[in-house]
Order: structure tokens, then sequence, then C-alpha cells
């Protein structure tokens, strides 16, 4: 990778999450820091207390201290959060004296509010990288008609005044990008920039290799779909669940594998299926390679149309045949590099995923196209220039108004000096 010796810059990126973790968020934090580094930028993340990790090669990772009882990985609103988000943003002032910060690149929401508040403290610009429009996420987490409602107009709330007040959004969707222009963000104060696929890190394996990770995983016989990712209520599990019943009918050597870090105790798994559902509880990265080297289908079902799911990209890099909800379906397109599937038609989710199976040739062929996708399109190098570009822009802008008031103050200065002055001067 290559090296920014022309303008390596001092950059506090805030992560408002456990981190690292295996979840998508997470994972492009982790990414987009750890490429900078390599680029010659000094990067410190700051983070939650818990995480998976203690730091990331070349990457510091100041952290909060860790509050009792939110030891947990999960993602989601808690009213205990006010107090890690508090202490985030202690610690995000701290670290951006101790290493003469330049800027701010802050992560999600609350990683934006926290970052607004320590930019205005501190006079530094601030990066904002939208994964998620808020009012469509928030109320996700929340089964009560009541209060879905009630997050839903909280979530409205922040789409509407955090994203406009940074000095430049960065979007992982195209979707995502024209939300933020339609509230409020200031022509050029935003840009789609998409994550970046690592195929490198999912080498594709021979026979002999796959025969022995199935059998280390004891999958021998069966017809494995994969789904990885946590488990929460935005994923839409409960469509994959209904789909594989339409599976089942007629393939039933099929089985349904769920690769998390999160507990299954919120997973609302039928009793009917529960023999052809198996969940694997796993914080390795590597786990996660070798289960999509032996899924023979790969499942993304949520609906969210905002966020742009690592997961798929991961996919792609690992040459899978995947069926994806139309919300998410943000790299492919139907028939090519995967099967694209109306937003909550689980029949059709099924069906899709039964035509792929049956046909090994169309299998082969939706996998070398998502590879080859993931190859072109999604460099790591461009996004990390891009982002590049975006800081040295808001550098400039930032110091240009500093100059323009500098200006004014001298003006202003100048001018009630002469009108102190009040005398004629002699000829």
């Amino acid at each position: 990778m290559l090296r920014c010796e022309a303008f390596p810059r001092r950059v506090v990126v805030i992560a408002a999450c456990p981190y690292p973790a295996l979840q998508g968020s997470q994972l492009l934090i982790r990414r987009l820091a750890e490429g900078l580094a390599k680029r010659g930028h000094e990067v410190r993340v700051v983070a939650y207390g818990q995480g998976l990790g203690e730091s990331l090669g070349d990457v510091a990772v100041d952290r909060t201290p860790r509050v009792p009882g939110m030891a947990t990985l999960r993602s989601g609103p808690r009213p205990q959060k006010l107090i890690l988000d508090f202490l985030l943003l202690v610690r995000t002032v701290v670290t951006a004296i101790e290493q003469r910060a330049q800027l701010l690149h802050a992560h999600n929401y609350e990683g934006a509010i926290v970052g607004l508040i320590a930019s205005r403290l501190l006079g530094l610009p601030l990066v904002y990288h939208g994964h998620n429009a808020m009012a469509q996420e928030l109320p996700t987490y929340f089964r009560r008609r009541w209060s879905r409602k009630l997050a839903a107009r909280v979530g409205a709330f922040l789409d509407d005044h955090v994203p406009r007040r940074a000095d430049h959004c960065i979007a992982v969707s195209r979707e995502l990008f024209e939300f933020l222009r339609r509230r409020g963000v200031a022509d050029g104060g935003a840009s789609y920039i998409s994550p970046g696929a690592e195929v490198e890190e999912f080498p594709l394996v021979g026979e002999e290799e796959l025969g022995r990770l199935r059998s280390g995983f004891g999958l021998e016989g069966k017809r494995v779909l994969l789904y990885t990712g946590n488990l929460d209520l935005y994923q839409n599990l409960g469509l994959l669940f209904e789909a594989l019943r339409c599976v089942l009918a007629e393939v039933p050597q099929t089985l349904l594998v769920l690769a998390t870090h999160s507990a299954p105790r919120n997973l609302d798994c039928p009793s009917q299926l529960r023999h052809a559902v198996r969940v694997f509880r796993t914080d390795s990265f590597a786990a996660i390679r070798d289960l999509l080297s032996v899924a023979e289908v790969a499942l993304c079902p949520r609906t969210e149309w905002s966020g742009f799911p690592m997961k798929l990209l991961n996919y792609m890099a690992a040459g899978k045949a995947i069926v994806a909800s139309a919300g998410s379906a943000k790299s492919l397109r139907d028939g090519y590099n995967g099967l694209v599937v109306a937003d909550g038609n689980a029949f059709g989710f099924g069906r899709a995923i039964v035509r792929i199976l049956r046909d090994d040739a169309l299998r082969e062929r939706l996998g070398e196209n998502a590879r080859r996708t993931a190859l072109d399109q999604y460099s790591w190098e461009r996004l990390l220039e891009r982002v590049e570009e975006i800081y040295e822009r808001v550098l400039a802008e930032r110091k240009g108004a500093r100059g323009a008031r500098l200006g004014w103050v001298l003006g202003r200065i100048g001018g009630c000096g002469s009108q102190t002055a009040g005398v004629p001067r002699a000829e």
C-alpha cells in the first residue's frame, strides 16, 4: 500500500462502540484506521472499554474505563450508554490534546455527537462517517408499537440535526448520501464512499481442504446456507426462518448456519426448524472465513436501505453465490453476481436459495462474478485516497474560514483606529 508522505495528518477516529468486534461498522472502522496508518498518517482510535483486542497493529486504541454491567458487545440503545458516551467524550478530548490532532473522524451517530462537542471544545474540524439513517434503524431495536413510533421520531430529529453540523459527511451508500442531502447537508458537504473489500483475505480452497473444513465443523452431507453478523432485529432473521421452510420442503438436507459473536438468547427460531439451524458463536475472523469456504449460499435478509452491509463485501470477496433482500443488496445485480429478492418476500427468498442449490453452474457463475465485482469495484486504495482528499479539503476550508475571520477582525480594528483618531491629517 502506498504511503502518504506529502501530507501525513494526525487523526482521532471516534468509534462509539465495542471495538474491535466482528460487526460491519467495526470492521469498516478498523480497516479504515489501519489503511490510513499504513499510508503514513498518525491515527488513534478512541472507543468503549470493551472489545475483542487491545491494539490493532500500528493503530493505537484509547479506551474508556470499563463500566460494570456494560461488557456486552451487543449494539443498540441502552440507558447505560449515556455514561459510556460521556466517558468517550472525555477520552476523545484527552487523546486529541495528547496527539495534537488536526481533525476528528467520527463513526455513527453517538460518535458524531461526541465528535461535535469535542470539535467545538478544541476548535478541530469533524468528518462524520454515516453508516445508517437513524429514523430507519432506531425503531428496529424495539418491539412495542408505541416505542417504535417514539424511536422513529427521535431518529428523525437526529437525522435532521446531527450530520449537517459536521464539516463533511461521508455516506456508505448512495441512498444514504441522497438522504443526507435532503436532510440539510450543504452542497459539497457530503460524499458517497462505499466500503472496500479484502479479496486477499479469502483465498479460494481446493476440494481436499473443503472436505477437511466440513469435517471440522461437522457439516458433512449438508447443503450449507450461511448468514454472518449480529442477531439484532434489524437484520430481519425472521425472514430467513420463513424462507428456510420453503427450502427444506425441496432440499431437506439443508442446514442454515448463523455465524455470530452474539448470544442467541434473542433468536426467535421456530421450534420446528431448530433441527435445521445451527448457531456458531465465534470471535474469530478465521472461523468466519472458513465457514464461508464451505457454504454454498451466503445470505443477507435485511431490508434496511441506508447502510452498506459489510457482510456482502465479504461474501463477494469469498466468491459466494448470494441471496439478498433488495433493500440491502447494494453491490448486487440480480442474476449477475447474486439473486435479489423483493423486501419481505420470504417465499421468493426461499425459491432463490433452492434455485442456486439445484443449479451448480449458476452457483459457480454467481460466485465468480461476485468475486470479480469485489476486485474491480471495491478497492480500499481508492477509498483511502478519497478520504485523504476530504481531509485536505476540510482542513483547507477551516484554515480559510479562520483567515477570513482574522481579516474581518483586523479590518474592524483598523476601521476603529481611523475613526478614533477623529482629526484630519495636516497636508
